[in-house]
């Protein structure tokens, strides 16, 4: 009947209501995969391996964060920026089913707004840096920079560019250069030469362009050498890159983020060695100060003195992670296996699987947990199933045959 309601709202506007949440849920059920666009934040959800021209190049762990140059949607690959050791930056490519966007960051925004200022991308800086104005710290910077952009593309709508017009982000790519934001005072003035009309790269500017733009490309070099340092949990070697980076641009907040997580990973693993240094004292306790020396590892793989205790260590750290096959093994353990598969095994596992990572105790997991393990990497590493079960037949022989 007409008139009726259903709760004080008209029934059809509720069928309508309805009809629209059950479209809005389907349509969320058919979203596709993400699509990641140049200049994204992006970080692994799984161990990979990052291939270049197609073949192995270096090994991912799982968290490790990446800057996004193309995805190619057609091969579901997404090339990625990669900074080798002597500073060169590399294009490396990764499944893009592996990847997912690093939570944002309002440092985050702020430089990737201004830096879509410098390459024209107008709506998007407007976005990024009013999120990046959301945050108490990083407001000022962003309502400024989001202000004089606006007020300069307003300008450059209704007339040519002028050198006047343009002047209040010149005077502000200056005033960041002085807080030593050199990041982003180089994007805001390289974005203002394009709005310039005609005029020549860097005309009109009040930077020194060479020595920002070396101080910008030492920065952001740094900055992904230690995020790939701290990945495969290099501490000394992040350390070094995350220093040299500040020393280039030192107001830079993503690289004091990082050297604070760096200190404290140092820390740990410096508390590590000092209980792995007390247990050897004790008659039994030389297992556990292995133990301890292997979790200091785990917070810094490239400690110089958890290194040398590893190196004094070496014959107790083999014996727990990676025995050589022997009869005395293999009766030990009680394998079924034959001598060759179980050295098979042992050969794999000391040579596929240190590739990404450094070896583990062989008690610090279940034998369940090596399986899940090992099948990861066997993935990862283009193992065959014959090749996998040979691992998992040497671990289990080798963890059962443990003293």
């Amino acid at each position: 009947m007409p008139g009726r309601t259903f709760g004080g709202l008209p029934r059809a506007p509720i069928r309508q209501l309805i009809v629209g949440i059950v479209l809005l849920a389907a349509s969320s059920l058919a979203v596709g995969p993400q699509v990641f666009s140049k200049g994204d934040p992006v970080q692994l959800t799984r161990s990979e391996s990052l291939l270049l021209n197609g073949k192995y190049h270096v090994g991912g762990p799982e968290g490790q964060e990446f800057t996004v140059l193309q995805h190619d949607q057609r091969r579901a690959l997404v090339f990625i920026e990669y900074v080798e050791e002597n500073g060169t930056a590399i294009a490396l490519s990764v499944p893009a089913a592996s990847l997912e966007l690093s939570p944002p960051n309002a440092w985050s925004d702020l430089l990737r707004g201004t830096e879509a200022f410098r390459d024209a991308r107008f709506d998007e800086a407007r976005r990024l840096l009013l999120r990046a104005a959301q945050d108490e710290t990083h407001r000022p910077l962003a309502s400024s920079i989001l202000t004089r952009i606006n007020g300069a593309l307003m300008a450059s709508r209704l007339t040519p560019a002028s050198p006047a017009a343009l002047q209040p982000l010149r005077d502000g790519a200056e005033q960041l250069a002085r807080l030593e934001h050199y990041s982003l005072a180089l994007a805001l003035d390289k974005g203002t030469d394009r709005l310039a009309q005609g005029g020549a790269a860097g005309a009109g500017s009040k930077l020194n362009r060479a020595d920002v733009e070396k101080r910008v490309i030492t920065s952001s070099r740094a900055l992904a050498r230690a995020r790939q340092a701290v990945a495969l949990r290099k501490t000394h070697g992040a350390l070094a890159e995350a220093t040299k980076g500040l020393e280039a641009e030192p107001a830079r907040p993503d690289l004091k983020t990082l050297q604070v997580r760096i200190a404290a990973d140092l820390k740990e693993a410096e508390e590590r060695y000092d209980a792995a240094m007390s247990m050897r004292r004790f008659e039994k306790g030389a297992v556990h100060a292995l133990t301890a020396l292997e979790h200091g590892l785990k917070r810094s793989a490239d400690h110089p003195k958890l290194l040398t205790l590893k190196k004094e260590m070496q014959a107790l750290f083999e014996e727990r992670t990676a025995p050589p096959v022997t009869p005395q093994l293999i009766a030990a353990a009680g394998s079924q296996q034959s001598a060759k598969a179980l050295e098979d095994g042992h050969r794999l596992y000391t040579t596929r699987c240190t590739e990404c990572h450094e070896l583990e105790l062989l008690d610090s997991r279940s034998l369940t947990s090596w399986r899940t393990e090992v099948a990861g990497m066997a993935r990862r590493a283009n193992l065959t199933s014959v090749e996998e079960s040979r691992i998992l037949d040497y671990l289990a022989a080798a963890q059962n045959g443990l003293p």
